[in-house]
C-alpha cells in the first residue's frame, strides 16, 4: 500500500510544471542565443616567454598570480628538459628560470606524449597552456598543447 502511495506521489510531481521548466517563446529564443554567443566567444590568450613568467614570479608571486594564474597563456621558450610526472604525464621545462632548479614547467596531457617524445633540449617551442601559479617560485602551467 505504501509503495502505491509513493508511486502516485512521484508521478504527480513529475507532471507538475515548475517555473524553471516553462519558457515563453521569446525567453527560450533569447536564452538559446545567449548560450550560443557564450560558446563562440573566444578566450583571451596572454602571450609571454618562459623567461618573462619566471621573472614575474621571482619579483612578486601575488602580482604574477593575478596576471597569469587560471588564464590561457601562449608561451614561447627553449626546451630545457623533457620529463614525466608521478602519473606518467609528460611535462617540459623551459629555460629562463632564476636558476637551473626553478625552470618554468609545462604539463602536457598524455595525448601529446608523442609530441613530447620528439622534443630535445635546445628546441624552441610555443605552447598554449593554462597558468597554474607557482610552487616555491617555479611557474607551473598545465593543459598545454602545441601552438603549431
Amino acid at each position: 500500500m505504501l509503495g502505491f502511495a509513493w508511486l502516485g506521489l512521484t508521478l504527480a510531481l513529475a507532471l507538475v510544471d515548475t517555473p524553471d521548466s516553462v519558457n515563453s517563446g521569446s525567453d527560450g529564443v533569447r536564452q538559446e542565443a545567449q548560450t550560443q554567443r557564450s560558446a563562440t566567444r573566444e578566450v583571451e590568450v596572454l602571450e609571454a616567454s618562459a623567461a618573462q613568467l619566471a621573472s614575474a614570479y621571482d619579483r612578486n608571486t601575488v602580482a604574477a598570480d593575478q596576471k597569469y594564474k587560471g588564464k590561457r597563456l601562449k608561451v614561447t621558450g627553449v626546451v630545457d628538459s623533457i620529463n614525466t610526472d608521478l602519473f606518467g604525464n609528460p611535462y617540459i621545462t623551459m629555460r629562463g628560470g632564476v636558476n637551473q632548479f626553478m625552470e618554468p614547467q609545462f604539463k602536457l596531457s598524455r595525448q601529446y606524449s608523442d609530441y613530447a617524445a620528439r622534443l630535445a633540449p635546445g628546441m624552441r617551442v610555443t605552447l598554449i597552456c593554462t597558468g597554474r601559479g607557482d610552487v616555491i617560485k617555479t611557474p607551473m602551467s598545465d593543459n598545454c598543447v602545441p601552438a603549431d
